[in-house]
């Protein structure tokens, strides 16, 4: 079907099958197509001949599709602007979270209501590249970038604008060919940032070392190996520390500028039917942090963005925003009545972290958003933004567009508009001053 941009009306210019009358526009060596040739199919021929006898020795003929206009320009999003007052903070920076689907993943089975040319990848990388460049960010973290399309697409055409970025894939070997695997890339904008330091983080090894090292399982024991099955699912974070190109100087309101801010990009596990790894996962992965940021000193600014794969009644939404998980919540008591489900959660009031972390969405604009993954079997919030409240102030949000403007180019995500079946969040912060805002003795 064509769906879209009124190429249906071009497809029979003839009057019959559209296939017996040919027009010849060209007859260079190349042709790039114009304004004029959307609606119609090209066909290329190609003779090969002779140099002494100037004999036809071969002959090709190849046909197009129809020439497809330019998608239409995502909807423009605009910054709704916090609420908060308070004492006026240090430098200021964009951050964009985004989830931009794999090839490997867009499939005609998983998504029968796109047009398959609407999910090749040279087509949605045009527009999500337009899409995140739009944005005007000063930080970029993504997630679902095939390894592949890493190095030939994603890195040249955001270093040619100005940025330069790390990529971390997937612990998990790739699905058939190289470099098909999907992971985590993040970005900063040179003339914004420099980078101090960056890391990667394997969920995979962080379990390995849970089972053997903490917790003293025998590596071949069959409590090992079902603990390992459970929780090896090849999910990865990176983090990355930022510091500022042109330091914030010292003011009579901001004595103690802070100039580094700390970045972390994730993808947890997607499965519904794991809450209880997806918990392990953000538990971990705040684990790792508060032993990097504390040994840093205390005041380093946090973020972590990315695909939670999390709804705001999960588990891990409590623990990222209370500090904490009720002892009650189902997700903790998975295995409750299930032997063959293996325990691998600790008590719940071991699950914590010390830090003190608000929702970008929920801080800015009073509540999470409706959605930020609309498809045709799920329509929920999985992506989010948080940071340390003490030394970071988020200044405004772009609201997620209204379900009828989601739609207006399909039933749901992705369509050929929107290129991703997750929607881009994009926010203004604000580093705040160190002396000012120092507590608890730190």
């Amino acid at each position: 079907s064509y769906h879209d941009y009124g190429a249906s009306q071009f497809s029979d210019m003839s009057g019959n099958n559209g296939d017996s009358e040919w027009l010849e526009i060209s007859n260079n060596q190349m042709y790039i197509p114009t304004a004029e040739d959307i609606g119609r199919k090209l066909k290329l021929e190609v003779g090969a001949y002779s140099i002494e006898t100037g004999e036809l020795l071969m002959h090709r003929v190849v046909k197009t599709e129809l020439v497809l206009t330019r998608a239409p320009d995502p909807s423009k999003r605009n910054l709704v602007t916090a609420k908060t007052s308070g004492p006026r903070g240090g430098e200021r920076f964009r951050i964009v979270t985004y989830n931009i689907l794999a090839e490997i993943y867009a499939t005609q089975q998983q998504y029968p209501y796109c047009d398959l040319w609407a999910l090749s990848w040279d087509f949605r990388f045009q527009n999500i590249l337009r899409e995140i460049l739009d944005a005007c960010p000063d930080v970029i973290c993504l997630q679902e970038v095939q390894a592949d399309h890493y190095e030939t697409h994603v890195y040249n055409a955001l270093s040619d604008t100005g940025f330069e970025g790390v990529y971390k894939q997937k612990t998990r070997a790739s699905m058939g060919l190289a470099g098909k695997v999907d992971g985590c890339a993040l970005f900063w904008r040179r003339n914004k940032f420099h980078l101090v330091e960056s890391y990667s983080i394997e969920f995979n090894e962080l379990a390995q070392r849970q089972a053997t090292q903490v917790l003293g399982m025998n590596p071949r024991s069959e409590e090992c190996m079902a603990y390992l099955n459970r929780l090896s699912k090849d999910n990865v974070a990176q983090l990355v520390v930022l510091e500022l190109a042109q330091p914030a100087l010292t003011s009579r309101s901001n004595r103690d500028p802070i100039n580094q801010v700390c970045i972390a990009n994730t993808h947890l596990y997607s499965n519904k039917d794991f809450p209880d790894v997806k918990l392990w996962q953000s538990w971990q992965l705040l684990q790792e942090l508060e032993t990097f940021v504390m040994s840093r000193g205390t005041n380093l600014p946090l973020m972590i963005s990315g695909d939670f794969n999390s709804t705001p009644d999960t588990a891990v939404y409590d623990l990222l925003s209370r500090q904490a998980v009720h002892p009650g919540h189902p997700d903790v008591n998975m295995n409750n009545n299930d032997d063959s489900t293996p325990s691998i959660l600790p008590d719940a009031m071991s699950i914590s972290h010390s830090f003190q972390l608000g929702s970008v969405y929920n801080t800015v604009i009073g509540k999470e958003p409706h959605v930020t993954n609309y498809t045709a079997q799920f329509k929920g919030v999985l992506d989010y933004m948080w940071y340390s409240v003490q030394n970071l102030r988020p200044l405004s949000a772009a609201p997620i567009p209204e379900t009828q403007v989601l739609t207006k180019h399909g039933e749901a995500l992705p369509s050929t508009q929107y290129s991703s079946d997750h929607i881009m969040l994009i926010s203004d912060m604000q580093i705040m001053g160190g002396s000012s805002l120092r507590h608890n003795g730190t």
